[in-house]
């Protein structure tokens, strides 16, 4: 009777303790670990096993200690043998360190020769000219001094400054503004060109209508100049026949203007947009320059 007392005491001191803290007994064991990272795109694994990327919280972690490691393209930029108080939390910050990212470097070298040979560069230059000019006066004779009288010199000078750029792939080779168009994806600038080529290509199919109809006209005005006894109207065709050739002729030859499509801070801003979307493409950090 006494032992059947005693169990029933028992039963209801364990029921009661799991009514008012029920967490105490099933939880008894466990913490919680949370890994943030500074770097992106990085994969967190604990005890070997993939648990997430870039952010990962465990509410329920068997306490003691978990061998917790951050891999970025491959490579392993932080790991780390943590210990998981039962009941507490952990946190872990995986900050990007210059070690960090010398790893990754190291182990991305065939990246980092593709980045160097596609990165662009806007290279600029200035250069100054100077043109003067100078004369010698006297009282003697008007334009002319005399070695052995009194004279002066009058002199003048103007500097111009010219300013040009270049814009160069992979530190050697300079591309032309549409090509650099092409890559920075500048459709602004591929339309305009587009344009200025079918107004000039419009240009050069009208001059050759004009230049073989200036050609008939002069072949048929001097043949009837030497024809007809009166050979002043063949030769006034014949000479708006020439006049036609040469006009059709320069239309021809007209080519679209040479220059640059856009100005050299568009085109540094453009340049640096295209490198570092190059860079996410590789998987360099950002800050990476060779």
């Amino acid at each position: 009777m006494r032992i059947f007392h005693s169990l029933k005491l028992f039963l209801v001191l364990f029921l009661m303790t799991c009514f008012v803290s029920p967490t105490s007994i099933f939880a008894a064991g466990t913490g919680s670990l949370k890994v943030f990272s500074e770097v992106k795109d990085i994969q967190i694994f604990v005890d070997e096993i993939l648990v997430g990327t870039d952010r990962v919280e465990m509410s329920a972690i068997e306490s003691g200690q978990h061998y917790v490691k951050a891999v970025q393209n491959g490579v392993i930029i932080y790991s780390e043998l943590v210990s998981v108080p039962t009941g507490e939390s952990t946190t872990i910050l995986v900050k990007a360190t210059q070690q960090s990212q010398k790893v990754v470097l190291d182990a991305k070298y065939k990246e980092q020769q593709e980045y160097k040979r596609k990165k662009l560069d806007i290279l600029l230059s200035k250069s100054f000219q100077t043109q003067g000019s100078s004369s010698t006066y006297s009282d003697y004779f008007p334009g002319y001094y005399s070695i052995f009288g009194m004279g002066w010199t009058k002199s003048s000078s103007t500097t111009y400054e010219t300013t040009d750029w270049k814009i160069i792939q992979g530190g050697i080779q300079e591309i032309s503004d549409l090509q650099f168009a092409q890559l920075v994806g500048d459709k602004g600038s591929l339309t305009r060109v587009e344009q200025t080529n079918r107004q000039y290509e419009e240009m050069s199919g009208t001059g050759a209508i004009v230049s073989l109809v200036g050609l008939v006209a002069t072949i048929a005005g001097f043949s009837s100049a030497l024809a007809s006894p009166n050979p002043d109207s063949g030769l006034i065709i014949c000479t708006f026949g020439i006049i036609g050739t040469i006009a059709g002729l320069g239309m021809i030859s007209a080519t679209p203007p040479v220059g640059h499509l856009v100005s050299p801070a568009t085109a540094a801003e453009q340049a640096d947009g295209f490198n570092q979307l190059l860079k996410n493409t590789l998987g360099l950090p950002e800050s990476y320059e060779p």
